[in-house]
């Protein structure tokens, strides 16, 4: 199913909080979201010197940064469709003296700006449930990867333990919004963000829009007790 007011609504919203999005992702996630990229960047395995890795949905670089810094000899394409985003996510490349490795540049994850299987890897942090067409992002996402390359997503997702569950909710749906209006002075954004996870697919959900996709996926790990989970999945052919 697409959503055809959704990039547009979506792209307002990350305009507004790009200031404060960094800051608000560490307070949010009393910053496991720092811990979960890294894993993330661990679980793309050994790649080859010179290989590139497409980051979709880059917006501040933080998973791009994070996968250039565990593998020392790829090269990192950062691709989304927020200019303001994509400002603070090149200074930050500039501060870690990581440009010649990481280039970001504005796109759309529904039409990516690389030619088919050019990519040892690709990656999403925290994308997938701001687009409008998943199952068109996630074939862009083989489309791009190498055949045997890897596609890895980490997504936040809804603990399954019924009583953090419970927990967790009623953070993320009192206590996030007060946050994003006393920090990010933008209620209706961090309003929307648990409003799109309760939307979203569960972990099982997503592994299956993934087999769907034509991606076989090779692993799903939960974090913090579930409130995250990265899939890795591989394109056979």
């Amino acid at each position: 199913m697409t959503h055809p007011d959704k990039p547009a609504a979506v792209a307002r919203l990350f305009a507004a909080i790009a200031p404060r999005y960094d800051l608000m992702n560490r307070l949010m996630t009393a910053r496991m979201d720092v811990a979960w990229r890294r894993r993330a960047a661990d679980l793309l395995g050994a790649l080859p010197a010179g290989a590139t890795v497409l980051d979709v949905g880059t917006g501040t670089a933080d998973l791009a940064l994070a996968v250039a810094r565990r593998w020392p000899g790829v090269r990192v394409l950062g691709v989304d469709p927020s200019p303001e985003m994509l400002a603070l996510g090149r200074r930050k490349v500039l501060q870690a003296g990581l440009d010649g490795r990481i280039a970001v540049v504005r796109g759309d994850g529904l039409a990516l700006p690389c030619p088919d299987g050019s990519c040892a890897a690709v990656v999403s942090a925290f994308t997938l449930r701001n687009v409008a067409d998943l199952p068109r992002a996630l074939a862009e996402m083989r489309r791009a990867v190498a055949p045997g390359g890897v596609v890895l997503c980490l997504e936040l997702s809804q603990p399954h333990a019924r009583g953090f569950r419970t927990v967790f909710r009623l953070y993320f749906t009192r206590l996030v919004p007060i946050l994003g209006a006393l920090i990010a002075r933008n209620h209706a954004a961090y309003t929307y963000l648990p409003q799109s996870v309760d939307a979203f697919l569960s972990p099982e959900g997503l592994a299956q829009a993934m087999r769907q996709a034509g991606l076989e996926v090779e692993r799903v790990e939960l974090l913090a007790l579930g409130a995250a989970a990265i899939h890795v999945a591989r394109r056979v052919g």
